[in-house]
């Protein structure tokens, strides 16, 4: 796991300039730094070792030194395409996954893409013909920001390394801002900054001749459905997930996994322990007392069952606000999900064991997980026939003030298909608007996350309703909230966090299931909860989901209450000209005189303004 860094162009100072681009983003890769300069072309690399510790250093380069590679992340099919491309005549000098991008290039070109299989943000120079090629893996794992301005590229896994380049624009972007209030990230292929974008998932970019192209390489896709019996079906999925695990155990330093309690982590722990020769290390935060969303006692049951080396990070809920000191440097934009908190944590006590961490990202939006999802099937049977393209009640509905508009069986009736679900997060809906924002930004904010949501939709192929479902939060939930919660909060303190249900080979298998297999009546994950139970107890399997649930109320009130009071007031946002200045007043009366929880509102504005203080004082719109 590393950090990259770059950028094509001719700039003053351009070795300095690359190497403050580089060293932003240290903590990435703390054991080796690297660049290459030729011509127009700069490259910069930050290293965490952990595979061919000693040989792995980048750039890397074929054999006549004509391509070249920085790479953040893991090829887990490398031997397979070593061994493929050796056969065909290429020399290798290292054992590094990295290695093979460059001779797969060679050989394979673009197509290269369609052979790999692992999380990844690369960048490849063909001097030969003076091209550059950036990736990013098929779901997003691995981030990748970057900038095309002018006829200059510029790129980075994380936008602090981004903004040492003197042409990157650090203008705030007005649509971000708001679709940050929204669904409290900023969806691809936005960035906080109106200049800069992310690179989507499974999607390439290539400069020649001056000009800029991207490209889609991957796709899911969920059809022709499997014909499989129910014990066909546990077998294959069961037999390929152990196989992705299999692959992210390819390490030369200490792996162990983060286990919560919940059936996701702890069937990935439990995979890992057959897998290993020894023990692995397992690692659990939880809290002290009766804290909702603690979960450390199913963890160690977890552990004691499959045989690990258990270790757990017990703290008070308050203890949790000390990451928030760094919160904003972390995220480099706004970012709101409070469950980074204990990742943060959890990935600094992991990092003391060990490098690499598997994790249970992925399970929920694989096999519909959540309540949500079969709450939207039940919901749809009705908005399906009240909301009909011939029902006269839609049109009629959108006239709807929008306090009335925010119901969500009213407003999935009043849309179209492709609109009644967007993401699992809504804190400021967008039917509230007008009652929240000044004219000047609602002037400039015109997109919603349903926008995103829309096209996600429409490029599924699958005619099942809950495969649309699953596919939104795939490209847009999982990518821009959850895998940028683990990124950022693990490589802050160089762990590697690999998630074996992101393997896409496996997400394929996933998607050609039936949907009763994943969602069945009101049972989420039903396929993979028989897989569990061949591996689990069985009170662990079928217990209530949890998560972490921080205590936000208790913080805003106590220790957080001085900072909000700042942060929404004359000094903080009421001066920005985002939200109207009685709308401010009303949600922090309403939280405190406990007429309403309005405790996600406020955190996520607190984090705004945090954000504005940091890399945007002056902003107003």
């Amino acid at each position: 796991m590393c950090g990259i860094a770059g950028f094509l162009g001719d700039i003053a100072d351009a070795e300095g300039v690359l190497r403050r681009m580089t060293g932003a983003i240290a903590h990435r890769g703390p054991d080796a730094e690297g660049m290459y300069h030729q011509g127009e072309i700069h490259l910069g690399h930050r290293r965490l070792a952990v595979i061919d510790l000693d040989a792995g250093r980048q750039p890397l380069f074929n054999e006549d030194g004509s391509v070249a590679v920085v790479f953040n992340g893991e090829i887990y099919n490398f031997a397979e395409l070593r061994e493929e491309l050796q056969a065909r005549g290429h020399r290798f000098t290292t054992r590094t996954d990295t290695e093979v991008l460059v001779h797969g290039y060679e050989e394979y070109g673009d197509g290269l893409l369609d052979r790999l299989q692992g999380m990844f943000a690369f960048a490849l120079w063909d001097e030969r013909r003076r091209r550059l090629l950036l990736a990013r893996d098929h779901v997003g794992v691995k981030p990748l920001y970057y900038q095309w301005r002018n006829g200059q590229l510029a790129f980075a896994s994380e936008l602090k390394a981004l903004l040492h380049h003197p042409g990157v624009s650090n203008t705030p972007d007005l649509e971000s801002i708001g679709l940050f209030l929204e669904c409290q990230y900023v969806p691809t292929p936005r960035s906080i900054y109106h200049h800069v974008a992310k690179l989507p998932p499974g999607q390439a970019l290539v400069v020649e001749n001056g000009t800029m192209r991207i490209f889609s390489y991957w796709l899911p896709t969920y059809r022709p459905k499997l014909v499989l019996s129910e014990a066909e079906a546990t077998d294959q999925v069961e037999a390929e997930l152990r196989a992705s695990v299999q692959r992210m155990m390819v390490s030369d330093v200490p792996i162990g996994a983060f286990v919560s309690g919940g059936i996701d982590s702890s069937l990935i722990a439990a995979l890992l322990a057959q897998q290993s020769s020894t023990p692995p290390d397992t690692f659990n935060l939880g809290f002290s007392g009766k804290v909702a969303g603690s979960e450390h006692e199913y963890a160690k049951r977890v552990a004691a069952h499959v045989g690990s080396r258990h270790h757990t990070l017990m703290l008070e809920p308050r203890d949790v606000l000390e990451a928030f000191s760094g919160w904003i440097d972390i995220f480099d934009e706004p970012f709101a999900d409070q469950a980074a908190l204990p990742t943060l944590l959890l990935s600094r006590f992991a990092r003391r064991q060990v490098t690499v961490a598997l994790t249970g990202e992925g399970a929920d939006e694989i096999f519909a997980g959540y309540g949500n999802y079969w709450k939207r099937l039940k919901e749809e049977r009705v908005s399906s026939l009240l909301g009909h393209r011939l029902s006269p009640l839609p049109p009629l509905l959108r006239r709807l003030p929008g306090l009335v508009m925010k119901e969500r069986l009213l407003r999935a009736i009043a849309s179209p298909i492709e609109r009644r679900y967007s993401s699992i997060p809504n804190v400021f809906d967008a039917a509230l608007r007008p009652r929240l924002y000044t004219p000047a930004f609602l002037s400039a904010h015109r997109e919603s996350i349903t926008d995103f949501a829309a096209r996600c939709y429409a490029e599924c192929d699958s005619p099942a309703y809950l495969d649309h479902l699953l596919h939104i939060d795939l490209r847009l939930w999982l990518p821009d909230d959850l895998l940028t919660k683990v990124d950022r909060a693990t490589m802050t303190h160089a762990l590697e966090a690999r998630v074996p249900f992101l393997d896409h080979r496996f997400i394929e298998l996933c998607a050609r299931l039936e949907p009763d297999l994943k969602c069945r009546g009101t049972t989420g994950k039903y396929l993979l909860k028989k897989i569990a139970e061949r591996h689990l107890p069985h009170d662990i399997v079928h217990r209530s989901k949890q998560g972490f649930v921080m205590p936000l109320s208790e913080w805003l009130a106590g220790e957080l209450r001085p900072l909000v009071h700042d942060c929404l007031g004359e000094g903080g946002l009421r001066r920005r000209g985002i939200f109207r200045p009685e709308a401010l007043r009303r949600i922090e009366e309403e939280h405190y005189s406990g007429r309403r929880n309005r405790a996600g509102r406020i955190w996520t504005m607190l984090v705004l303004e945090q954000w504005f203080r940091r890399f945007a004082p002056d902003f107003s719109v």
